[in-house]
């Protein structure tokens, strides 16, 4: 490493000594100045002082070869030499144990995205001050970005050391979404709890410890491990929020989820943000009535919070409470009415005219810039609208939603309402003739009007728009899945199976695509051992999905082996209580002649949709009467 000596240095321009000065650190490099004598205050007669000895002033870390390195290397780096100016700074830092200077070689070299170079700083740096957290967080910072999860424990658990006690929960509550970023989600959890280890054992034993191994093996999907910490961290505190949300999100995929977190529920200072999570959990579960309580019971403590009035409006619209829906809509238009409109720009009102209809009034601002939990009340209330037979009124309040006519989710809902009142060429042309932006909106305008299309009936049209559609993006997999489901709703199999194994090859970590045509082998009682190896597989990519699950009973069912499917239909139908699931545990049960709970089970099921086409085929094949 050549060095810079003053005489040799190339003149600078002011602007450039003082970048130097300030990367150099500003005070910590510079002399410090001597404070002028304080002249003696006048008197009447001389007082005579004793000499104050001459003042030495400190010597500075910024000699003169420093200065003009770091100057050069300034110069270099504006320079778009990135190279050059990262050695000098890596070859000052040495020489000088500067924590800043490392520092800036790391970011010289992350600016010129040589990552392998800012490693290596950053790992100098560690090793000539291992006390400094900057150089711990910045290697494992790095690390990550790299994808090299084998050497992150150690700088990890030093940023974890080096943190004073009272932050550490923070940085431990952080590790898993830091993780997050490397592909293999296994492996993140492994490191995690590898980095982590002495805060999981006494004496320095930390709930926020176990919650993030928690989170990260919720994150791998491995249930069972993150269960398991997540009861430990709620032994060590109960009320750790993030150990509680944790039990949240595992409803329906672990036996005791449910009840941890009804035990922390059951207490008058059970935070809100559980219980919606809860809710929210229970919503996806289908259990509606469970989660409109959860909902009132909330609304009540946190009303200005238009989220949950929507979400309850959502609930109530499922359990087909119009009224109470119509109700919690009200209370969003309130809380979210905009400022008034301008003389130029006058309001427009909602649907108003026609009397039992919502009794609401809505506007919005002329500049048409909704506020989002409007926009989805004003969904909503077309929906309740449709409901009531009010698709005049419902298209109003969709007009509001998105005065442009540009939004796909408002589009779509409006064009499935013109096609209901027998405009179907208009509804179609509706959606094709939406804005582009970029290329997968040509593929999502196709999925609404094949969506729009399958709930006319017309699934031949439907499967020819698809068949189009996929002509012009034949490595979309979403496309080919889609097209796939819907040849096997027209009994084409051959068509179904070759455009399932092209989605597997497109994406063989799907776990929809193994799924899908191992169950579609099983119901057609053909190639059940590839059935279950198919559906075997899925459950491996995604464990504990209750669809999955009623797949595995399914093959079980088809294959004879009438006690496991029993077990893991149940266990399907307990997380997820899916009406097609439900006819599916029934129809097992029927076969191991256990009629009275087969019916019960059908019953059940029946009162969440009616009309379900499993359902119906079921009860009409095995002659049985609800």
């Amino acid at each position: 490493m050549p060095r810079f000596a003053v005489l040799n240095a190339p003149r600078a321009t002011l602007s450039a000594i003082a970048l130097a000065a300030m990367v150099a650190g500003h005070a910590a490099w510079a002399a410090p100045v001597a404070k002028p004598a304080t002249p003696a205050p006048a008197a009447s007669a001389p007082v005579a002082e004793a000499p104050e000895a001459p003042r030495v002033p400190e010597q500075s870390s910024l000699d003169g070869q420093l200065f003009y390195q770091l100057l050069i290397a300034e110069i270099q780096a504006n320079g778009g030499d990135a190279g050059s100016a990262y050695q000098l700074y890596l070859d000052a830092a040495r020489r000088h144990q500067s924590g800043q200077l490392y520092q800036r070689a790391v970011e010289i070299a992350l600016r010129a995205r040589a990552g392998e170079q800012a490693l290596s700083a950053a790992k100098a740096w560690r090793q000539a001050l291992p006390q400094s957290r900057d150089a711990a967080e910045f290697t494992s910072q790095i690390l990550i970005v790299l994808g090299r999860p084998g050497e992150l424990a150690a700088p990890l658990r030093a940023l974890i050391q080096l943190t004073p006690t009272p932050q550490q929960p923070q940085v431990l509550a952080n590790l898993p979404r830091s993780l997050a970023r490397l592909s293999d989600r296994q492996v993140a959890a492994q490191v995690l709890d590898e980095a982590t280890q002495p805060w999981r054992q006494p004496p320095l034993e930390m709930a926020e410890a176990w919650a993030a191994s928690g989170e990260a093996w919720l994150m791998a999907k491995q249930f069972p491990k993150a269960m398991t910490a997540t009861r430990k961290a709620l032994a060590l505190q109960p009320d750790l929020l993030t150990a509680n949300l944790l039990a949240a999100d595992m409803i329906g995929q672990q036996p005791d989820a449910e009840a941890l977190v009804k035990q922390r529920m059951g207490r008058a200072d059970a935070p809100p943000l559980l219980r919606l999570a809860y809710a929210r959990r229970l919503a996806s579960s289908q259990r509606y009535e469970e989660a409109a309580t959860q909902l009132d019971e909330l609304v009540k403590v946190q009303p200005e919070q238009t989220g949950h009035w929507i979400l309850l409006a959502a609930v109530r619209l499922e359990l087909r409470q119009t009224d109470a829906a119509e109700a919690a809509l009200k209370q969003v238009l309130a809380r979210t009415e905009p400022a008034a409109a301008t003389p130029a720009q006058p309001a427009q009102s909602a649907p108003n005219s026609n009397a039992g209809n919502t009794g609401s009034t809505a506007t919005v601002s002329g500049d048409l810039n909704l506020d989002k939990d409007r926009e989805q009340a004003y969904l909503l209330l077309a929906q309740l609208d449709d409901l009531r037979g009010k698709r005049a009124e419902a298209l109003r309040w969709l007009e509001l939603a998105d005065p442009r006519r540009e939004k796909m989710a408002v589009q779509s809902q409006r064009a499935r309402l013109l096609a209901q009142q027998g405009k179907v060429a208009e509804a179609r042309a509706l959606l094709r003739g939406l804005p582009e932006s970029e290329p997968r909106d040509a593929i999502t305008k196709a999925q609404a009007e094949v969506q729009l299309l399958r709930d006319l009936g017309q699934l031949p049209e439907a499967y020819k728009v698809l068949e189009q559609t996929s002509a012009r993006y034949p490595d979309d997999h979403e496309l080919q899945y889609d097209q796939a489901m819907l040849a096997e709703k027209l009994k084409r199999f051959q068509d179904m199976e070759r455009l399932l194994r092209r989605v597997i090859e497109l994406a063989p970590d799907n776990p929809n695509a193994y799924n899908a045509l191992g169950y579609s082998l099983a119901d057609r009682k053909v190639q059940l051992d590839e059935a279950r190896a198919l559906v075997e597989k899925a459950a491996a990519l995604k464990p504990a999905d209750p669809f999955i699950t009623d797949s595995l009973g399914w093959v079980a069912f088809r294959q004879g082996r009438l006690d496991d499917a029993v077990k893991l239909l149940r266990e399907a139908y307990t997380a997820r209580p899916d009406t097609e699931i439900g006819a599916h545990l029934g129809e097992v049960l029927w076969a191991q002649g256990r009629k009275d709970e087969a019916l019960r089970v059908w019953r059940e099921s029946q009162t969440r949709d009616r009309d379900n086409d499993t359902l119906k085929e079921t009860l009409q094949r095995l002659g049985a009467a609800l």
